[in-house]
């Protein structure tokens, strides 16, 4: 039983998903955080997950998006990037199809866990909760707590 890497995380979802999908730079980092979060821990329960959910994952990613989606992505990603998908088919690079299996086998546990983990990064905490910074009297920038501080 082989522990999860980064490294062993992309190469799984190389053996489940299409190379096209791999097109976004990721370290898996995060990813592999958010495995751990709901107890896969080894390549054997990783390649589980996908043996269950990979079918549908790809069939979320062939459907069409919405005009909202369209101009959405379109905005934020740019419009080449968005007439690239729509030629090719897809939507999810690697992290978004794994997340999308994530999501399908976890359903309502995971859509809470990933509204915690942003709400965190758009305040500066970590997914886990711990904020990015320190507090005053913990941060060994600010000099040696001072009473009553």
């Amino acid at each position: 039983m082989s522990l999860l890497t980064p490294e062993v995380v992309h190469r799984t979802l190389k053996r489940f998903f299409p190379a096209k999908n791999d097109d976004y730079p990721s370290n898996y980092v995060e990813e592999l955080a958010e495995l751990r979060a709901f107890g896969i821990a080894t390549e054997e329960q990783l390649e589980e997950l996908l043996h269950r959910k990979a079918d549908e994952v790809m069939e979320i990613d062939r459907s069409p998006m919405s005009e909202s989606d369209i101009r959405m992505h379109s905005e934020s990603s740019g419009e080449e990037f968005v007439a690239i998908r729509l030629r090719d088919g897809f939507w999810f690079s690697y992290p978004g199809l794994l997340r999308i299996a994530l999501e399908l086998e976890f359903g309502s546990s995971y859509e809470a866990y990933t509204e915690r983990r942003d709400k965190n990064v758009e305040t500066g905490a970590a997914p886990n909760g711990v904020p990015a910074t320190l507090p005053d009297d913990l941060d060994p920038t600010k000099g040696p707590p001072s009473v009553g501080r």
